[in-house]
Parts: structure tokens; C-alpha cells; sequence
């Protein structure tokens, strides 16, 4: 049996490496000296969509909420091997908090039609309250499995999945349809690791239109879609000064002093 999966992706700003100044006095980051990415966790929810169609068939939508800045996840995913994708666009999700998100990410996937498989990466840098795809999951009324570390199986019915839990690993059967809330892989090995794009791909989507709505495409009225969630202050909290001390490995009292002050503290 073929299943269809829904993918949600998102371009996230690139945090890995922060130059000095780019976190301002008022604790909020400097956007205009940050490059963006693909957010990692959310190209591991697209490989194990990906993966779930190379086995059984049937397609992947990639859907994406929010304007393109640098990175076009959209056409990175037609690279990756999505059959489809398209993208919100609105001038009310430019300061959007994460119900409005995933407001817009339902309608979306509604307009699209249900999918067999919603899933989406865990976590985002895009503020504290920041689980878009879980809300969507449940504004959808899709049961769901968090912290997905990969997808056991599919089949009559339900998919059979392990999750992380504090302590190991929980394996859990969902009844389809369902959402998948994936984790990071953090190995090459990692059954979510995620593929790399394909040259011939490239050649062949590089044009390729996206389509795009707009809230009101939606049915939603951008005059009562607003935020639920509104920052009003942020109190910067000066970082700790850590002091950093070098031994050498081939001083062994040193080393065991070390080890005996760790342990103490």
C-alpha cells in the first residue's frame, strides 16, 4: 500500500557560529549579520517521509510557511526527491508568533489534503514557544509521536515507531492518519540522516515553479489571525565567566588532580 506524507520545512536562521556583536544589548540577535539554513531537524523529517515512499510508493509534499530569505528549502526538497511543494506567504506571518504558524501550516495541509504521514522536525530557533509542528499536529486532531528516532514500520493502519524517552527508547504504535515529530540525527549512520540533493534533480527543478498562497487563499481573515503570543521585553542575563585551565595528557598527577577537583565540585 502507497502512503502520502506532508512534510513541513523550514529556513531557520544559522546560529552555529555567532560573531561577536551579533547578539545585541537587548539580548535579541542581530538578524541582518546571520545567514539562514535548512533546518536540520526538519531534513530529517524529510528523509524518513522520503524513505517511507522509496518503500512502499505514494508521494511527498513539502510545505513551508513564511517567505524565502536565502535558502530555499522548497527547492531543496524538489531536489531531495519531493513530488510537490508549496509555500505561505503573507505579510501577517512576517512577525508571526508560532499558533499563527501553525494556524496557517493546518489550513495548508487541509487545502493540500490529509495526508497518510504529517510530519515535522522537533524543535526550531524561531523563539521559546517554538513547536510549529506539533501545534499543527493538533490543530489537525492527528494523534502523534514525539522525538521520533526512526520509523520501525507502516502498515494496516498504523505505523510502528521508536521514540526517545528519558533513560532509552520507547517503541510505540500510532494509528494512521498520524504525525511524526522527528528529532535530530546527530550520526552519519543515523537512519534520519539526511540524504544529499541530486545534480540531475537539480538540473531538472531549478525552474520549477512553487506555488504559493496567501492567508485569505487560505480562508483565513489576516485581521483576526493575530498573534496569541506577543514579546514585550527581553532582560539579557550576563553570561558566566568560565575559566579554562590546560593540562597536559602526559601529566598524570595533574591529570588525577583535575579529575579529584571535579569530582568535588
Amino acid at each position: 500500500m502507497a502512503y502520502n506524507s506532508i512534510v513541513l520545512v523550514r529556513e531557520i536562521w544559522d546560529t552555529r557560529d555567532l560573531l561577536d556583536g551579533v547578539v545585541r544589548s537587548d539580548g535579541q540577535a542581530d538578524t541582518s549579520r546571520l545567514t539562514t539554513r535548512f533546518d536540520p531537524e526538519d531534513l530529517n523529517a524529510l528523509e524518513m517521509a522520503l524513505q517511507v515512499k522509496d518503500e512502499h510508493g505514494g508521494t511527498v509534499t513539502a510545505l513551508s510557511v513564511g517567505a524565502s530569505r536565502e535558502v530555499d528549502v522548497l527547492r531543496e526538497s524538489l531536489y531531495r526527491g519531493v513530488d510537490a511543494v508549496y509555500r505561505v506567504v503573507d505579510p501577517v506571518l512576517d512577525t508571526a508568533d508560532t499558533s499563527v504558524k501553525a494556524t496557517a501550516a493546518t489550513k495548508a495541509v487541509e487545502k493540500i489534503g490529509r495526508p497518510d504521514l504529517f510530519i515535522a522536525g522537533l524543535n526550531v530557533g524561531e523563539g521559546e514557544n517554538s513547536h510549529v509542528g506539533v501545534h499543527t499536529a493538533q490543530l489537525l486532531g492527528l494523534p502523534r509521536a514525539h522525538y521520533v528516532d526512526r520509523l520501525q514500520s507502516i502498515g494496516d493502519g498504523a505505523a510502528t515507531c521508536i521514540r526517545a524517552i528519558e533513560g532509552g527508547y520507547e517503541t510505540v504504535a500510532i494509528s494512521l492518519p498520524a504525525a511524526l515529530i522527528v528529532g535530530v540525527a546527530l550520526l552519519k549512520e543515523d537512519p534520519r540522516a539526511p540524504r544529499s540533493a541530486k545534480a540531475r534533480l537539480k538540473l531538472q527543478m531549478k525552474k520549477t515553479p512553487i506555488e504559493q498562497w496567501s492567508i485569505a487563499d487560505l480562508g483565513l481573515d489576516p485581521a483576526t489571525i493575530g498573534n496569541v503570543t506577543i514579546c514585550v521585553g527581553v532582560e539579557p542575563v550576563e553570561q558566566r565567566a568560565i575559566d579554562s585551565r590546560r593540562i597536559e595528557g602526559s601529566d598524570e598527577a595533574a591529570l588525577k588532580q583535575m579529575i579529584q577537583e571535579l569530582k568535588e565540585w
